[in-house]
C-alpha cells in the first residue's frame, strides 16, 4: 500500500502528537506537574482534536468537507493552547513556572495541521484544473 496523499501523513502525525500531548505535562511548579489528563474538560478537548485529525483523513473524497474539518481542528488547537496557558497561570505563580515539552507537541501538531490544509488546497486546485481541461 502506498500513501499517495501527503496530507494523510500530516494529519496522522498531528493526531499522534496530540495523543502524546494528553499525557505529557504542560508545566511544572516545584514537584507538581500540570498534565492535560488532570483536567477532564481540557483532556476532552485534546482527545477531540486527535479524533478530528483521524476523521479528516477519511474525508478525502470530499475535499471541501475535509478542508472545513481541518480548519476547525486548527482553531481547536489554538483554543487548546490558550486554555492550557490559562489553566497553568491560574494554578501557578507566574515567577515559578517551568514549561516542559508538552506545549512543543501542541505547536508541532498545529504546524502539521496547517501543512495538511495547504496540501488539501493544492489537491483541490489540481482537481479543478483537471476538470477544466476535460
Amino acid at each position: 500500500m502506498v500513501i499517495q496523499r501527503l496530507q494523510t501523513v500530516y494529519l496522522f502525525l498531528a493526531s499522534i502528537l496530540m495523543g502524546f500531548f494528553c499525557y505529557l505535562p504542560l508545566a511544572s511548579y516545584g514537584d507538581v506537574d500540570f498534565c492535560p489528563y488532570q483536567q477532564p474538560v481540557y483532556l476532552t478537548l485534546n482527545v477531540l482534536i486527535s479524533v478530528l485529525s483521524l476523521i479528516a483523513i477519511f474525508l478525502y473524497k470530499n475535499l471541501s468537507r475535509q478542508q472545513t474539518v481541518v480548519k476547525v481542528n486548527a482553531f481547536l488547537i489554538v483554543a487548546s493552547a490558550i486554555v492550557g496557558a490559562i489553566i497553568v497561570y491560574m494554578n501557578v505563580p507566574v515567577v515559578e513556572i517551568i514549561w516542559t515539552a508538552g506545549p512543543l507537541l501542541l505547536i508541532c501538531s498545529f504546524l502539521m495541521t496547517i501543512a495538511a490544509l495547504r496540501r488539501i488546497k493544492h489537491d483541490d486546485k489540481l482537481l479543478k484544473a483537471a476538470d477544466r481541461i476535460r
